[in-house]
């Protein structure tokens, strides 16, 4: 059986173990952008979108029902990963897309995707502080550091 903290710090090393593999695939699908390969923006991102799809999994088949705010913590943290996951499917549009015009538009989609990071990490960071503060643990550091900060000037419009 896990404990509460067990479980908080599990979430924790997910996100970490993101990092990464977040790292390499954005300077990969901006080499990739850059050289307009999109076929390969796509073929990154997929691998992203499956990587995320197996922490989601994982998340999802942990039973949080003995603590208190175990289903909102979770809740918010399956948020999380599907926030990130979303961003890859943006990237995918952008490598899949058939002419110029599509893939501006789906460019335009991922900024406003990326738009919401920011909120997203801070909503879990806050969930977490009070998950812990409600089962009667203490963060050993500042919860999930944003590792997984993708930045704007990342994305793979057309120049």
């Amino acid at each position: 059986m896990m404990t509460a903290k067990q479980y908080s710090d599990e979430i924790a090393k997910m996100e970490q173990s993101l990092a990464e593999p977040i790292r390499q695939t954005e300077n990969a699908i901006k080499l990739y952008a850059d050289s307009a390969d999109y076929k390969n923006v796509a073929v990154a991102a997929a691998k992203m979108e499956a990587l995320i799809q197996e922490k989601i999994d994982k998340v999802e088949d942990i039973d949080v029902s003995k603590f208190t705010g175990g289903e909102d913590f979770k809740t918010v943290a399956v948020r999380y990963f599907e926030y990130f996951q979303s961003l890859y499917q943006a990237y995918r549009e952008i490598g899949d897309a058939p002419d110029e015009a599509a893939r501006i538009t789906a460019s335009n989609r991922m900024n406003q995707v990326l738009v919401a990071q920011d909120e997203v990490i801070l909503r879990l960071q806050d969930t977490q502080m009070r998950f812990a503060a409600e089962n009667g643990f203490i963060l050993e550091s500042t919860p999930l550091q944003q590792t997984n900060t993708i930045s704007g000037e990342r994305d793979a419009s057309p120049r």
